[in-house]
């Protein structure tokens, strides 16, 4: 048997093509298909996940670093000029530590003056009160019993009046005591002379009864009888006479009593008025004394916390500070720091205290994150005075765990730019690309 020719060994082009077809398409198709379903699956997962898979939603609200009991202002009420500052920018003070000393000259002058007139007022209450009580000598208010020249004077000078006045006035009812006693002894040597004459009254009524019936016997001459009777009527004339005499001594001893008790009444009403009006100057006083002293202890100013001092506003010895300016200020060292953030009113209904929020510092050359607390949030809408644009204020607290690790060693300190994300819930990124069209279609109808 013969060998077969090269031309019958090799295979046949056109008898071996059409088998050959089918592979070459299933090469080409395949990594078609195996794209088109990864993209689908893709798509897919991609959908499933927008449509399930839910996503933090937050409300950003930029903020700067505060202290929560907030920075504390250095003010004087009156204002004044400098005499002394005791601390510099930046420096640490304590509380109580004292700052900065305005010159205390007027207002020590204004409170000598209070003074003086406030110690002539104690004093003359202290004498009133002793007229009233009828006493012999003044018993002073402990306030008047100090080592001051102005108390000194006002006690010697009450006392010099209370014992002129009680002179005075023991003087006059002496006068009228003295006439009640003259009438008393008037009345008493009347009396006598009345009862004596009262006596030869009764004498001559017998004398004369038995020179009547002796008359009528024809012993006794009728002369005798008249004159007995001449003498009688004298005699009750003036027995008359003595008993008014008497009666007009008592109506002045009468009226001298009635002196006496209209000038105790007098005094006692004098006293009294004048005490009355005593008590509202010394109150008065008593006020304006506080206030001097309070203001003369107030030329010191004194740091209220602990803290760090800035913000100084006066640097001149002499230099003259108005009434409620702010000299300084006082950064509580150990008050915790917050952030005052601004929620846009858009954001409002979906915020509430407790909400936890991220915070971003971005004054570090690193931005950095870390976590915090909605605490408080403002009960009305607030204006930006420089911007007019609405605010609620809301105060979030930093998280005080890990902080330093955090921030990398940074240190926050009031005034730093913050922005915090406020959580508001979940969402998924479905309803996210729906809700910006569903508000616009709902628009649209309404305005419809």
């Amino acid at each position: 048997m013969s060998e077969p020719t090269q031309q019958e060994q090799l295979p046949s082009t056109t008898t071996d093509a059409p088998a050959n077809l089918p592979v070459a398409e299933t090469s080409d198709a395949s990594p078609r298909r195996i794209g088109t379903i990864i993209v689908l699956l893709v798509f897919g997962v991609f959908g499933l996940w927008s449509v399930l898979a839910p996503l933090d939603s937050a409300a950003l609200a930029p903020g700067v670093v505060a202290v929560q009991g907030h920075r504390k202002a250095v003010q004087h009420l009156e204002g004044g000029i400098v005499k002394q500052i005791h601390v510099q920018e930046g420096e640490r003070v304590q509380e109580g530590q004292p700052l900065l000393e305005l010159d205390a000259t007027q207002s020590r002058a204004e409170l000598g003056i209070v003074m003086g007139q406030y110690y002539a007022a104690r004093a003359l209450s202290d004498r009133l009160a002793a007229e009233r009580a009828g006493v012999d000598d003044i018993t002073f208010s402990l306030e008047l019993e100090v080592d001051d020249e102005r108390a000194r004077e006002a006690r010697l000078n009450e006392r010099s009046i209370f014992d002129a006045r009680r002179d005075e006035r023991l003087g006059q009812i002496n006068v009228f005591e003295l006439q009640i006693e003259q009438l008393e002894a008037q009345i008493e040597g009347l009396q006598a002379q009345l009862e004596g004459k009262r006596t030869v009254a009764r004498l001559l009524d017998e004398e004369i009864v038995d020179l009547t019936a002796m008359l009528e016997e024809g012993f006794v001459d009728k002369q005798r009888l008249r004159e007995l009777q001449r003498t009688r009527s004298t005699v009750l004339g003036e027995i008359a006479n003595h008993e008014s005499s008497i009666a007009a001594s008592r109506v002045r001893i009468g009226e001298a009593r009635l002196e006496i008790l209209q000038l105790n009444r007098t005094f006692v009403k004098d006293v009294a008025d004048e005490a009355s009006e005593t008590q509202a100057k010394l109150f008065d006083l008593t006020q304006r004394r506080i206030a001097l002293e309070d203001r003369t202890r107030r030329v010191i100013l004194r740091a209220p916390v602990s803290g760090l001092a800035f913000g100084m506003n006066t640097h001149t010895i002499g230099g003259v500070v108005k009434p409620g300016d702010t000299l300084l200020e006082i950064v509580p060292e150990n008050d915790e720091l917050i952030v005052d953030a601004r929620v846009s009113p858009a954001d409002i209904d979906r915020v509430e205290i407790g909400t936890q929020a991220e915070i971003r510092f971005s004054a570090f050359k690193n931005t950095y994150t870390v976590q915090g607390t909605l605490v408080k949030i403002s009960a009305d809408r607030l204006v930006d005075e420089q911007t007019g644009n609405p605010y609620y204020a809301a105060d979030v607290a930093i998280e005080r765990a890990g902080l330093s690790e955090r921030l990398n060693g940074g240190q926050l300190l009031p005034g730093m730019p913050a922005e915090v994300l406020i959580k508001t819930g979940e969402r998924t990124l479905l309803q996210y690309l729906i809700t910006p069209a569903s508000n616009m279609l709902a628009r649209s109808l309404n305005e419809d």
